[in-house]
Order: structure tokens, then sequence, then C-alpha cells
């Protein structure tokens, strides 16, 4: 089977007065962007986790900026350390048994639950405790630990951020022979940095209490065990408190910074030879270049990436279109992305992006290339201005022949998008064919051509006869292994008439069901209460479109002759969606099958494009470039009315 690229499609919200001009960028395209990585937008997408892992070949640097200021801290050696919010966390299960707390941590992977493995020492026996989650206030870690004792069959307990401080010293050393005598009389105790006007201290605090009346009873239990110290409440707000992760092997230890949420560190990779490059594990191991900013924002741990703009973009055009493309395609997209950057100013408070398609992909040094960082270094500075303010520049894989106006996506006109016609046709002229094929039964399906051999006669109709060549045989609702759903198996040898040949899926052509009576009145409905408009009533027998817009895309439809709801016509996108997976563009057609076999009518979609269709196509950006037309010429072609400056 032939791999097609298939690009990224946009996500794109209402449209705003901001499409009239673009916002005022916060950075020039110049300077440094910054992308999260990990963080809470505030607006219903949720992109965190409670720790995070940096990953480097020669170690890092790490700074803690807070209200005493910014302090380089020292270097705990390793190539590798473990970050995490100072809030509500829970102790799944704690043992000194490594293969339990091993089982335990995957018994919680398993089921979607985070399961780091801490590891302490308590009455000088080492002891492996399975963390999890991290929680701003104790109702909600104490109604998580609800749910995972429920899920998992464990007991968890809170632990919080409230602790006793016991001492303070001038070295980590120092530091660790308190918390070890402690420890050895069964006290949690961890060393802990405090900065204060770019000078480091240590101290130790005992305890990880749920709040300050639990921490001075623990408090009380240490005097009686460990005497000769004077326990007190923290005075700083700029700290890391220093435990020890499990990272691999039992033997392996990483370090852990358990930071306060009023500080932010900074993590720089140390170079190796002239590269100083990060990786983030929970990220799929994603390696990047520039530093990496951790800090608590709206209650969750975040992670930055700052970086100096063009570096953003060779991971972010290597993300979003296939290197070997033809270089003014990559120009193309190097410009569209630095725009589309610029243009998003400062969107997050503490970022100007994300590294999702929510704005554009970027998925750091591995999708770089030569090519893709001269196409970069050749365009730059350029960004696409439409009245002397940057554009929302828009892109999406593939326009199906022509791009939309801004009616048929948002309901509202874009000054410098209007339709215009686009090449697009290069997935489906290599895509593999499929049979659309009638079994004996009069039930019809799509099997691979290569999985068929075409006897040469015909039936009375005039249609080619087939035999199938290989045993069990899918029998799909469309022509693709992964998007349709297998309807039974053939064996060898079992006879089938071919009714049509298709292209498999692919970015240009696709199809969608055929559907049944029921599931087209779920889909329909479900949409209809989410959007808080009238159901349709009984099941949906007639569904058509009556209304499209000026590149022939969907823009009103009515079932059982009612008008179906929308708040924008490029939602019927996701009306039309089963398996969390929507229609590819609103470029379609409804076509009504009667299947013997099956009562009722079916609804089968079949439809052109990938994407939004506002913008720049990027199938249609490479056909151009293979046409022998610049990047300014192209951009030129889908962007109407507008500049491209440095």
């Amino acid at each position: 089977m032939k791999k097609k690229w298939m690009g990224t499609v946009l996500s794109v919200g209402l449209i705003t007065a901001a499409l009239l001009g673009g916002q005022v960028p916060a950075k020039a395209a110049g300077d440094n962007i910054r992308v999260a990585l990990f963080v809470d937008t505030g607006q219903g997408y949720r992109g965190v986790v409670p720790s995070i892992t940096l990953t480097t070949e020669k170690g890092m640097e790490v700074t803690l900026e807070g209200p005493g200021g910014k302090t380089e801290l020292p270097d705990l050696k390793g190539d590798a350390a473990r970050y995490r919010v100072d809030e509500y966390h829970l102790i799944v299960t704690e043992t000194p048994d490594w293969n339990l707390a091993q089982q335990v941590a995957q018994q919680m992977s398993q089921r979607k639950y985070e399961g780091s493995i801490q590891v302490t020492t308590r009455n000088g026996q080492t002891i492996y405790q399975v963390v999890s989650g991290s929680y701003d206030n104790y109702q909600a870690a104490t109604n998580q630990a609800k749910t995972v004792a429920q899920a998992t069959g464990q007991n968890p307990f809170v632990k919080g951020p409230f602790r006793m401080e016991v001492g303070q010293y001038k070295s980590l050393n120092e530091a660790q022979r308190t918390q070890s005598a402690f420890e050895q009389k069964g006290i949690p105790a961890y060393p802990v940095m405090l900065a204060d006007g770019g000078k480091i201290t240590y101290a130790v605090w005992i305890g990880d209490e749920v709040s300050y009346d639990a921490a001075s009873a623990l408090a009380g239990r240490a005097a009686g065990a460990v005497p000769g110290y004077t326990y007190h409440v923290p005075s700083t707000q700029s700290y890391a408190v220093l435990k020890q992760d499990v990272y691999g092997s039992p033997d392996e230890r990483i370090w852990k910074y358990v930071f306060s949420s009023q500080v932010k560190l900074t993590a720089r990779a140390l170079k190796t030879e002239d590269q100083a490059l990060i990786s983030v594990v929970e990220r799929d191991q994603r390696t990047y270049r520039g530093e990496m900013e951790l800090s608590d924002y709206n209650g969750h741990l975040t992670l930055v990436n700052e970086l100096p703009m063009d570096e953003y973009l060779y991971g972010v055009v290597g993300s979003e279109m296939a290197p070997d493309w033809p270089i003014e395609a990559l120009k193309t997209q190097a410009v569209l992305s630095r725009t589309r950057a610029v243009w998003q100013g400062n969107k997050y408070g503490i970022a100007n992006v994300s590294d999702t398609v929510i704005e554009q992909a970027y998925y750091g040094v591995a999708k770089e290339s030569e090519v893709v960082r001269e196409a970069v270094d050749k365009t730059r500075d350029e960004i696409i201005y439409y009245q002397g303010k940057p554009v929302e520049s828009l892109f999406y894989s593939n326009a199906g022949g022509m791009t939309a106006d801004g009616t048929e996506v948002w309901g509202n006109p874009v000054p410098y998008l209007r339709p215009v016609t686009s090449d697009d046709t290069y997935p489906m002229e290599r895509a593999n064919v499929w049979y659309r094929v009638e079994l004996s039964d009069g039930s019809t399906g799509y099997v691979r051509n290569d999985l068929v051999s075409v006897t040469g006669a015909a039936n009375g109709k005039g249609q080619r006869t087939a035999v199938i060549t290989t045993a069990n045989t899918n029998l799909r609702s469309g022509p693709s292994t992964t998007l349709h759903r297998v309807l039974s198996t053939l064996p060898g040898g079992a006879e089938v008439t071919i009714l049509s040949e298709e292209a498999e899926e692919n970015a240009y052509s696709w199809t969608r069901g055929p559907y049944t009576v029921a599931e087209i009145t779920a889909m329909i409905n479900a949409s209809q209460d989410k959007y808080k408009a009238a159901r349709i009533s009984g099941n949906v027998t007639s569904l058509k479109v009556t209304a499209r817009g000026p590149s022939g895309r969907v823009i009103a439809m009515e079932a059982n002759g009612k008008p179906i709801a929308a708040p924008s016509p490029d939602t019927f996108r996701a009306i039309f969606q089963q398996g969390g997976t929507s229609l590819r563009s609103t470029k379609f057609d409804v076509e009504v099958i009667q299947n013997n076999k099956q009562a009722g009518p079916q609804f089968l979609f079949r439809g052109t494009g990938y994407g939004h269709g506002l913008g720049v196509s990027q199938y249609g950006a490479r056909a151009m470039a293979e046409n022998g037309y610049d990047y300014r010429q192209i951009l030129l072609h889908y962007y109407q009315d507008v500049t491209i400056e440095k």
C-alpha cells in the first residue's frame, strides 16, 4: 500500500474582526517565539500533565525565577530531570517491593492514569511510592483518590504541599545528612533549594502534608524521634524541593524538582558540538532547540519552549509539509507559518502559540531537514500583510479543486480570501484502486483491486465479473482499510460483480458511510442537542443539501424537510461524524442508496478536499511549484490584495 502524506488540517474558530487586518504581533518576526508544549488554555482545551521529564546529552542548566529574583541552581549532574509543581498529589501505593510498585504503575498506565515511581528511605529501608496526579486543591485530590481506588483496587491517600523546616545548610551534602537522620526514624524529609537574591542555600523540610495542622502534628512526632531540632513553617516561596524518581531500572534515579507555584524554572541543555538540544519524554520524546520554561499556569504545570522564530519554523515547516516537496512549496509554507505565528500575538498569555494543529504542528528537530531550513532562511522575516497588518494565515491539506469563500466556512466574508481554482488531484492520481462490488445475495461493498482477479466475462447487464483471489478478504463499507468498517469476510474463489472503480481514500477524494437511518438520525440529533436546536422528529429518511456557496461547499441542509441547525457552515463537517472522525470537507454530495439487505435507505457522503478550504491548499501549492511558480506567485494566487514584506 502506498503511504501518502496528508498534510495538517488547521482547526479554526469563529471569524473575528481581527481577520480584517490581523492582531498586533507581540513580537517581531525575527525575535524569539514562545511555544506552549503543555498548557491549560482556560478555553476547554487542557493539554497538561502532572510531571515533565527533560533529557539532554550533556546535562542542563536550570534557573529559578521567583519573588527573590533570578537564581541559577547548582548543577546536580545527570542527563535527565523531572519537574512537578508543589501541589496535592496521590500516593497510590508504597512498598519495599520494586516489582509490586512497577506492577501498580503499569496498572495505572493501562487505565490512563499517571503513575511515576518515587523512591525514598524509611527506617533504613528503600521504599517505592507510586505517585499520581497534581491537584490545586484538597477536594479535587480526594475525589480522584476515590476514582483511582475504584478503578485499580488500590488504596490511594492524598499528600500535599505543607511542610516544616528543621534547618538551613551551606551545601546539599550537609542537608542530605540531616535528611538521613529523619528518614532513619521513619520521618519523611527532603533537601530543599532556597533561592534569594541570586544566592542558593539549602534546607531540610519534613512532610508532604495536606494542611499546616497536619504538618505541625508531624513536627511533634519528629521532635520526639529526632531531638535537637527546632521546627517552623518555611518562610520563602522561592524554592524547589528535591526528590528522586526511578528512571528505567530500580537502580537508576533522577532528581525531581518539586517547585513552588510562585516561581518558574528555565532549563537549558549544555551544548554538544554546535547545538544544545533538549528532549521532552512526555511529548513523545521529541527533541527541541531553545530553552524550556516550567511554571504553574491556570493551576497546572505548564511547559513553554522559547526559541528564535526561524528555528521554530524549521520544525513547523517540516511538520506541516513533506520535505521532499518542491522548495518553492516549502517556501510557501514557511511564509504562511511565520505569518500565522506572528498573527497569533500572545494568544495564551504565557505563550504565543501551542505546538498542536490548533495553530500549526510543531514536532521539533526531528522534522527538520536541510531543504526545510533553506526554505525558511531564504524567506527570512517575510510575512503576508493586508492593509498593513499581518493576515490570519490559513492553510490546510487539499481544496478539492477550488478554495472556499469565507461565507462558506464561518458565514462571514474574508476580504483577502476569495474562491480560486486549485490543482489538488495529485493524491488521487497516485491512490490504489478499489472495486465497488455486488455479491450474489445483492449486498455491496468494496475490495482492493489487487485482491481480485477480473474474469474477462460480463453478466447480463454488461457488468464485469471477478473472483476473490485470497482467503478471508474483507468486504468494506468504503475504499480504505483504516476509515471504513468491515461488512463481511469473503472466501477465496467467491464470485463478485464489479459495479465501479474508485480511488482509495486520499486527501483529494473521499467517502463516508453508507450510514443507516438510525446512524444518521443519531448524528443529527446529537448535534442539534449540542447547538440547542430542535431535534428532527422521527427517523431521518430524507437528507438533502439545500444551498451551496461560491465554491460548491455545503452551506445549508435539510433532514425530513426541516433545516439542520449549524452555527457556521463548516460545522456540517462535525455534524456527520462517527468515532470522533468528521467529514474531511464540506465539499460533498449525499447519495441515497437502497440496499436489498437493509431496510430503509442508506446515506453515502462523497466529497473532495481535506480541510476548511480557506487560504492555501498545500497540495495545490505543490502542484504550482512543480509547474514552475515561485512561492510569491503561489501565495498571491491564493491570497488577494495582500503584500509580502519583511
